[in-house]
């Protein structure tokens, strides 16, 4: 036989959930027959492929007909619940008559993490076969208990100093709530949830469950505002932003910066939290800054929460804007 992987190389580093696989294979006499090429580890079948394409490089280095299908590229999955640091990796050669042939072995490294781990990890479980939808998959989920330390210090410089009366909209689970109150501030969450706010009584945080619409508050009755990531959220956001004003005069605010859609673009990828499926509104600094300008006089925006991934050139990224409106 006359083989070659060309990948990945001897001991290149592997997720062993997803094992990329190109080679060729040409089984001599016995090529017309060859059906499959299998790779295995400890004894397990990871992933085969029945489908052969002609590599014009291979046909050109070993004169075979420029038609032959020798190519072969499969995607194997190797459940290491062991942890081992690495594999060793055995391809075999399937004929029509039954038999097998074992033409190569090649080690690699494997990764440490698990990613079946990570939030959405069931989409790694081979049993799980179920068409996923949109809403399946760029849903809201539950509500998170934590919150962003960045924001949290750009909500503290510009709230102002102690005792200020805050309404924070769609407060959740009080993250900012529980930081600002210990910081001397007379806080009040609002929220439209009914689970949140049982969870925010239990917690002994002051809170008003409201119905998303209107807020039962009296004029200019808080110093300050604030609504972190929940406009994204608004059906209409002018209105709501009318009905903020009504009751504050200064707006802390923050919400995805859509504006990384663009840069990421090389790289192929969109943040997932960018595209979720209850999101109504998507925000450039200049959209936000001009809707927020039908309500408050002054208006700034700045950006915070650097991400994972740069842009192909190597720049920093922010996943969030934050604004700061005042009359």
């Amino acid at each position: 036989m006359h083989f070659n992987i060309d990948r990945p190389a001897a001991l290149a580093l592997c997720d062993p959930l997803a094992i990329r696989i190109e080679g060729w294979l040409f089984a001599g006499q016995r090529h017309a027959a060859l059906i499959a090429v299998e790779m295995l580890a400890e004894g397990q079948v990871l992933g085969e492929s029945r489908f052969f394409f002609p590599r014009p490089d291979v046909a050109a280095a070993h004169r075979f007909p420029p038609s032959l299908g020798t190519g072969f590229s499969l995607l194997g999955f190797f459940d290491n619940r062991s942890g081992a640091d690495s594999l060793s990796l055995e391809f075999r050669a399937c004929f029509a008559d039954g038999t097998t042939e074992t033409f190569a072995r090649q080690a690699v490294r494997l990764i440490r993490m698990d990613h079946r781990r990570n939030h959405y990890g069931g989409l790694l479980v081979p049993g799980e076969t179920k068409l996923r939808h949109r809403a399946q998959i760029y849903s809201s989920g539950p509500s998170v208990d934590g919150g962003s330390p960045e924001c949290l210090d750009l909500i503290r410089r510009y709230v102002g100093p102690p005792p200020r009366r805050v309404l924070d909209i769609g407060c959740g689970l009080g993250f900012y709530g529980k930081h600002l109150r210990s910081d001397g501030h007379d806080w009040l969450g609002a929220e439209v949830k009914e689970s949140d706010c049982a969870e925010l009584a239990r917690r002994g945080l002051p809170h008003q469950l409201v119905d998303g619409r209107k807020l039962p508050f009296a004029e200019n009755c808080f110093d300050t505002a604030i609504c972190i990531e929940v406009l994204e959220h608004i059906e209409e956001p002018d209105g709501f932003l009318a009905e903020v004003r009504r009751m504050a005069p200064r707006l802390l605010i923050s919400v995805p910066n859509i504006e990384i859609i663009p840069c990421l673009q090389p790289h192929l990828v969109v943040p997932w939290h960018l595209l979720e499926a209850d999101h109504k509104n998507f925000f450039t600094r200049w959209s936000l800054r001009a809707l927020l300008a039908h309500h408050y006089q002054r208006v700034e925006v700045v950006s915070y929460g650097e991400a994972p991934l740069r842009t192909a050139e190597g720049t920093r990224l922010d996943y969030h804007l934050f604004a700061i409106a005042s009359v």
